[in-house]
């Protein structure tokens, strides 16, 4: 991957476009596991490529890219983010309890953060959704306070507002409608005076590769292959994509994407153990506001941010909190580390084994994308560190001395401000994808890079039947069917997307079905869609499938109006319904649209329910 100097400029395309009706913002809300950030812009603001970011939070007075995923209740009162009291147990990692425990990795399921998190579901009496929706709401109030204050109260109540909000591209449908429904709940959907506002998704990775391809000074040159790989708090996600074209960028994912337990709170925990390791019994004496004064204030804004491994000699000193000492000696200079005036004396060494686990579980999964992308003939030529994580100078350093020899270029987006990559590319998307609130004001955005397909991580159809054929069903599928007059095979597959398969974003599925009725059945049926993960989509139906969604229809003319039917066997007369079922890939998502006699039916005729 080369990556000289030289701007990658973006085409904007205004018709009768005027300044002074900058109607319309783009607000991209990256809601992380442990960290989540903020950013927007105006027409205005994006064709003169200026996005502005929140870097100011309640409870801090320092400028921060992104706010804790924290929420703390108390006397009816909710606390976020950096205003959670120092002493207080907050709610931690209730992003990922949105999810079904059969959806998370073993090792994910059986965490303690996440075992954690689900005990204070309970005793807050709380689901994920509310837990979620609490947050945001506090955020969206912050939101438009802080943009409120910049551009004016009168002018943003004016504005029309697209909301992004990114998620991972591995969510299932029911966890992006459980964000939906959170994001309603916690008033983002508010009428305004402005009109409705609209809320889309943005599959993270997505985000940060419209983010990084498109900063300023970079260049790329077709056949790239790069991985993207978002370092966040609690999970490391992996995708890697291939430039197909330049002008614009189009791209494709290269290899299906995978995600692992390995971030950056695992260095916190590493370090954590250090200290307790070498303070033993005085560990216990230290209050809940003493360890975060030691994690955050020692460790998350200064150490670990700043390491690298320059010289193990180097030292690195961490004030303990008095209270920990008692009437103890202040001194231990026994063994190493060396405690000295109660400040824990670590070398480079020492430190450097606090990012010893987690850095060997990122490289696992860089390996893994880079070695399925050697099987495909497309070797990597790049690796884009994005995330709180991604920042850290030590990570890049580590993984540029690994991979450099192999000619793969270690990149850092957005210089060093990574952790605001993801909500920039979520702005980028709102614009890109056009919008009815865009065409309003009569503003067309040439795209500077289109995401042309994405690999399916699971295999997605309907079941059915199809006459019986010997040799290809299974015995125990074949079932007489008295008014057709035929055995056929039951419990067939049906499949829309299959795992592996490179899903153009452009490309709709359709398939054709129908069913027979031999009276009125009242003008609704559902239609389900099933899923599973394996390897080999399975051609029947199989114990490890599950319904992942349930399209609800009402039938659009009147019963009688339906096509007749005369069964082969008994002669009655009887009706047959012919429907079809498309699907349309859309970035973080899959829409479903019910057809019956060639008819497409509207939202008031198919209702969508993801499970």
């Amino acid at each position: 991957m080369s990556w000289p100097d030289g701007a990658l400029a973006m085409r904007h395309k205004t018709i009768d476009y005027d300044d002074d009706g900058d109607d319309v913002m783009v607000i991209g809300i990256d809601f992380g596991t442990t960290y989540s950030g903020v950013a927007w812009a105006t027409v205005s603001d994006f064709t003169s490529d200026q996005i502005n970011f929140i870097t100011s939070w309640p409870g801090t007075g320092r400028e921060e890219g992104k706010a804790p995923t924290e929420l703390f209740y108390e006397d009816g009162q909710i606390m976020w983010g950096y205003e959670i009291p120092a002493d207080a147990d907050p709610v931690r990692w209730f992003k990922l309890l949105l999810l079904k425990e059969e959806d998370l990795d073993h090792e994910l399921r059986s965490s303690e953060f996440l075992l954690r998190g689900r005990k204070m579901l309970k005793e807050n009496n709380k689901t994920a959704v509310d837990l979620i929706a609490d947050y945001l709401q506090a955020l969206w109030k912050h939101v438009l306070d802080t943009i409120s204050k910049a551009r004016g109260e009168s002018v943003v109540d004016a504005l029309s507002f697209k909301v992004v909000i990114t998620v991972p591209a591995i969510w299932k449908g029911y966890a992006r409608q459980g964000m939906q429904e959170a994001a309603k709940k916690a008033g983002i959907l508010d009428l305004r005076p402005a009109g409705p506002t609209t809320l889309t998704f943005a599959p993270e990775p997505e985000a940060a590769a419209l983010s990084t391809l498109c900063e300023p000074g970079r260049r790329i040159k077709k056949g790239d292959v790069f991985v993207i790989c978002d370092a966040g708090g609690g999970t490391v996600d992996l995708i890697s994509y291939k430039i197909d074209e330049i002008d614009p960028i189009e791209i494709h994912e290269a290899v299906e994407g995978k995600g692992g337990l390995c971030g950056g709170i695992f260095i916190d925990e590493a370090f954590e153990h250090m200290c307790k390791s070498r303070l033993g019994r005085k560990w216990d004496r230290l209050s809940k506001a003493g360890i975060k004064e030691i994690m955050k204030g020692e460790w998350e804004h200064a150490i670990k941010p700043q390491f690298k491994p320059l010289s193990t000699k180097k030292e690195y000193i961490v004030g303990i909190p008095a209270e920990a000492f008692g009437k103890a000696s202040l001194d231990d200079t026994s063994r190493e580390p060396l405690i000295k005036n109660g400040r824990i004396h670590f070398n480079g060494s020492h430190i450097q084994k606090a990012f010893t686990e987690a850095f060997s579980g990122i490289e696992k999964l860089i390996d893994e994308q880079i070695n399925k992308a050697q099987q495909k003939g497309e070797p990597v030529t790049g690796i884009v560190l994005v995330g709180g994580l991604g920042a850290s100078p030590y990570l890049y350093e580590h993984l540029n001395k690994r991979h450099s020899q192999a000619g793969i270029t270690v990149l850092q987006s957005g210089g060093m401000k990574p952790r605001t990559a993801i909500c920039r590319g979520a702005v980028f998307k709102g614009f890109l994808d056009g919008g009815p609130e865009l065409e309003q004001n009569g503003l067309a955005i040439d795209s500077p890079i289109l995401v042309t397909s994405t690999i399916s991580r699971i295999n997605l159809g309907l079941v059915h039947h199809t006459p019986f054929k010997e040799g290809q069903h299974l015995e125990e599928d074949k079932k007489w069917f008295e008014d057709e007059g035929e055995y056929k095979a039951e419990n067939q597959m049906q499949w829309y997307l299959k795992r592996g398969d490179n899903v153009s974003t452009k490309d709709s599925i359709r398939h054709s079905f129908y069913r027979t009725y031999k009276k009125d059945f009242g003008g609704y049926f559902t239609v389900e869609m099933h899923q599973c993960e394996d390897i080999v989509a399975p051609t029947r139906v199989t114990p490890d499938m599950k319904v992942s969604t349930k399209i609800r229809c009402m039938l659009d003319i009147p019963f009688s109006n339906l096509e007749d039917f005369v069964s082969r066997t008994t002669g009655e007369i009887m009706k047959r319904m012919f429907f079809e079922v498309e699907m349309v890939p859309s970035g973080a998502s899959v829409e479903f649209t019910v057809y019956i006699g060639g008819r497409k039916q509207g939202q008031q005729n198919a209702n969508i329910q993801f499970h």
